[in-house]
């Protein structure tokens, strides 16, 4: 098969160029974000280097650059040479002013700002607790604290000296996070909104992300106090979340809307989703599986680590393991399970096609396919499976966010278990009797 890295088809080995199926549309490899270059190699054999622009307005442009070097042509260009030339249009074309920003591809992984000076600052702390969880945390963890940290605390605290936050920063902080809507990927920030506008969830949600960020201040503080860098616990004392209340997942689907979305599905995303709803895996552990984690350690699947260093294994109806187990056939140990038909890796670019195939099944606009996970554990919890196996399957260090999250869907299996349990408090006596008892 060929190979590909997570933004696209490596272009930059002939030999892999040159395996890949003719046709009159080209393959790309990201380069920067909002920027690509492409190999088109037409039906007849001869193949041109392209390069792609994207717009503001969430369009595209694309250019052919010149013939590649596989044309056995003394003026064919390498890969590099592409790469070069299509920086130069990126520069010149005249749509250049309508560009998108380039960004680096990757995630960043360091704080926008670098805390300098004598004076010990929120910012020494928030620095010296990055690279701890460097060290130390799952890296989807890792990237998350970097992000909200840029996000959020960079530009309101940073420079204040660590050993004078009190409480009424900590007021000014918590209402400066509150009225400012949350960032969605490179959307641009909506105007501020009051508390009084926002709905209860609207209101929810921002707690929720204001409690995560009082714990990462908390902890930077509490850091800096035991290593002797502030005299007083003052600072991290002051730090109190604020009182918030975790509801219950309602948005899931039933075995009639599974059906639906799955017929709305094209054939490789239907795969996915199918992955997801066997297991309850998120959606970055499905396209980490390969063929060398099914069946394992008997009738399930191998679930790498994602939010945190712990395993998994998600056994399996034997209706899932058969289709896992058709996914991984003839295929080599270290390759994935779940890829596109046209053979490129899935990553972030199944985001849309899952919405327009919600939309298209008629399901409610904010489903997205982390709903699927909680499709799987609603189903298991409203069966009567214990929450201890839900916890378990889901990766759950104990059972609390799954009580938490989805005990109200067993009503039944409450009222069963409360009439086992329940003793008669009317020994010797007939239910009618006791009943006509309550009622004189």
């Amino acid at each position: 098969m060929t190979r590909h890295n997570v933004f696209g088809f490596d272009l930059s080995d002939a030999q892999r160029r040159q395996s890949l199926r003719r046709r009159c549309a080209p393959y790309w490899q990201v380069t920067e974000y909002g920027r690509a270059v492409g190999y088109l190699v037409y039906p007849s054999g001869i193949s041109y280097w392209m390069a792609r622009l994207r717009l503001r307005d969430e369009s595209y442009r694309q250019h052919r650059i010149g013939l590649t070097e596989d044309n056995c042509d003394a003026d064919g260009m390498s890969f590099e040479q592409a790469c070069a030339q299509a920086e130069a249009w990126y520069r010149s074309t005249p749509f250049a002013p309508h560009a998108s920003d380039a960004r680096p591809l990757g995630s960043v992984e360091h704080l926008l700002a670098c805390p300098i000076g004598d004076t010990y600052t929120i910012g020494h702390a928030l620095a010296e607790l990055v690279e701890w969880k460097r060290l130390v945390a799952a890296r989807s963890h890792f990237l998350t604290v970097v992000v909200l940290t840029n996000f959020h605390i960079v530009p309101r605290l940073f420079e204040l000296p660590a050993g004078q936050m009190n409480s009424e920063h900590l007021r000014w902080f918590v209402k400066d996070v509150l009225e400012t809507p949350p960032k969605r990927g490179n959307r641009s920030i909506e105007p501020r909104r009051s508390v009084e506008s926002m709905t209860d969830e609207e209101l929810r949600k921002r707690k929720k992300t204001i409690n995560t960020l009082i714990g990462l201040l908390r902890m930077a503080l509490t850091m800096a106090w035991e290593n002797g860098r502030i005299d007083s616990d003052r600072p991290w004392r002051c730090l109190r979340r604020l009182p918030n209340v975790d509801r219950p997942r309602v948005l899931h689907l039933s075995r009639a809307e599974c059906f639906r979305l799955l017929e709305a599905c094209s054939s490789d995303l239907r795969r996915l989703v199918l992955g997801a709803l066997y297991t309850g895996c998120r959606a970055t552990e499905l396209m980490r599986m390969q063929a060398s984690h099914v069946g394992r350690d008997g009738p399930g699947v191998y679930v790498t680590p994602v939010k945190s260093y712990r395993p998994r294994v998600v056994l399996l109806p034997d209706e899932g393991f058969a289709f896992f187990s058709s996914l991984a056939k003839g295929k080599k140990p270290s390759e994935p399970l779940f890829v596109r038909d046209d053979g490129r890796y899935w990553f972030t670019n199944y985001r849309h096609a899952f919405k327009r195939s919600v939309v298209d099944a008629g399901l409610p606009d904010g489903f997205c396919f982390h709903g699927l996970r909680h499709t799987y554990a609603s189903q298991l919890v409203q069966s009567g499976a214990p929450l201890i196996v839900v916890a378990e399957q889901l990766g759950h260090r104990n059972i609390d966010t799954v009580s938490r999250t989805y005990s109200h869907l067993a009503p039944d299996a409450r009222l069963a278990e409360v009439r086992k349990r329940f003793a008669s408090l009317i020994v010797g006596r007939g239910s009618s009797t006791a009943m006509d008892d309550y009622s004189g």
